[in-house]
């Protein structure tokens, strides 16, 4: 039920956003995205966690714990840098839109559900290059859609390093709240799929705002996730004779 939601909100948003923009009166669209895609990350996580209290309450600390830090960056410029949020993304709690939390959980669970889960350290690498791989075709799109405005600028479409940085060691560092375990193959697969139609997305949102590079990465990084879904395809064959 909840691929499918996705999967119609995705379809119809990304078309309305490559046509005629989303209406005013549909603004609240874009917040509610972010909500379906974590709905949709979490889903598939569920079949793999144990389901306690604590599998909930370490989804609920990564939302949480992710917000407080986008709320410190957006006050102090630390650790991501000077940046500020416009009401694109829904209503703003000090400064900061409530449904970030959801980008970033769905964000980091799509990369653990990816990774490889039998070293946690392992993982954990894996979890941070998903993460800056994503943002990286993401942060310039949102940018020059005006989700976000960065004030100092960079060197990467007029956003800093440290933001690359701090996505990377953040998503590294909550990965260690989860056991380690390896994902099925049936859920690696379509975690693959999930991942790549968000790189997809903004790589075709990229391309339409000019931004080549971002869309060249989304292409390379959707390939990868296929390869990824390739190789553990043979493996699961092996695994049965």
């Amino acid at each position: 039920m909840m691929n499918k939601l996705f999967l119609f909100w995705y379809a119809v948003g990304l078309l309305l956003m490559l046509t005629i923009g989303v209406p005013a009166p549909l603004s609240f669209s874009n917040g509610l995205f972010l909500v379906f895609y974590a709905m949709y990350a979490v889903s598939l996580e569920q079949g793999l966690r144990e389901r306690t209290y604590w599998g909930w309450g370490r989804i609920a600390l990564v939302g949480l714990s992710t917000f407080g830090i986008e709320w410190l960056s957006v006050t102090t410029g630390w650790p991501f840098g000077e940046y500020s949020y416009t009401p694109v993304l829904g209503f703003l709690l000090s400064g900061v839109p409530v449904t970030i939390a959801c980008a970033w959980v769905g964000v980091f669970l799509n990369g653990m559900l990816l990774a490889k889960g039998s070293n946690r350290w392992l993982r954990a690498m894996q979890i941070g290059l998903f993460t800056v791989t994503l943002d990286l075709v993401l942060d310039p799109v949102a940018y020059a859609r005006g989700f976000w405005l960065w004030e100092e600028g960079g060197a990467y479409f007029g956003i800093p390093a440290t933001n690359f940085i701090s996505w990377f060691l953040i998503s590294a560092a909550l990965s260690l709240l989860f056991p380690a375990r390896e994902t099925t193959y049936a859920v690696r697969r379509e975690a693959a799929r999930l991942g790549q139609l968000m790189l997809l997305m903004f790589g075709v949102l990229g391309m339409k705002e000019g931004l080549y590079v971002p869309m060249l990465i989304a292409v390379a990084a959707a390939a990868v996730l296929e390869g990824v879904v390739i190789r553990y395809h043979h493996i699961a064959k092996e695994q049965m004779v």
